[in-house]
């Protein structure tokens, strides 16, 4: 009754995703649940952690002094910037496959000269990718204001995290992830103190491992965390 764990899916998923699915029959009779279509590329990251802090704190209201915060791929990378930019009390994050360069990787992906009046915030961008069906608009806003806020964690090699973070984060990236470079989580933990860092064999899904490592990180958390018998 007084444990809420909020997750943030990725950036091309959703809240019908199979983790979704998983962490409910994982948090059942342990944790409350709450799952919410982010929907992140039809806003920007700023107006995103906002309704994400409105959120938080609304569930405090409504009596959950524990709120835990899991985030897959883009939703750790938003979780990550609520740590370095917001205050309120977080009780772990749990960072699943987490993506520190964003913006970075898209442009890497879809090219300078394709991203170029998307990182002007001229116009929108237009993602398709035939093999996964992939088809999305980011807003033509995101990128802008992502360079105006500094929300890239990872730029050029260099962390941009509190080094000692007063919240324990737990941290799980496949070996396999060809979507983020898992070289960018053995950079961030070697520089940012985590609760924990695991590594698996498994691709950016997570797909056999993620079920498994989120018992094992929720169990660890719940031995620290004793709500009131109601």
């Amino acid at each position: 009754p007084e444990l809420m764990l909020i997750h943030l899916h990725g950036f091309a998923s959703s809240v019908q995703s199979s983790k979704v699915k998983i962490i409910k029959d994982v948090l059942k009779n342990k944790v409350s649940f709450f799952a919410m279509d982010m929907d992140y590329h039809r806003t920007t990251t700023t107006k995103t952690l906002e309704l994400l802090d409105t959120l938080i704190k609304g569930f405090k209201v409504k009596g959950f002094s524990h709120i835990i915060l899991s985030g897959s791929s883009h939703g750790a990378y938003v979780i990550l910037n609520y740590l370095r930019f917001y205050k309120e009390d977080i009780r772990a994050v749990f960072a699943f496959a987490p993506s520190y360069s964003t913006l970075a990787l898209t442009v890497q992906q879809e090219g300078k000269e394709h991203c170029k009046n998307w990182l002007e915030g001229k116009e929108e961008l237009h993602i398709y990718e035939c093999e996964t069906g992939l088809d999305l608009y980011i807003n033509k806003d995101f990128a802008v204001d992502i360079l105006e806020k500094g929300y890239e964690i990872i730029t050029d090699n260099e962390v941009f995290f509190d080094k000692t973070p007063s919240v324990p984060i737990y941290v799980c990236h496949g070996n396999q992830d060809s979507v983020v470079p898992i070289e960018h989580s053995r950079l961030f933990v070697s520089e940012v103190k985590v609760r924990e860092y695991v590594e698996v064999q498994d691709d950016h899904a997570l797909s056999t491992t993620f079920r498994s490592t989120l018992e094992d990180f929720v169990e660890k958390v719940l031995l620290h965390c004793s709500p009131k018998t109601p």
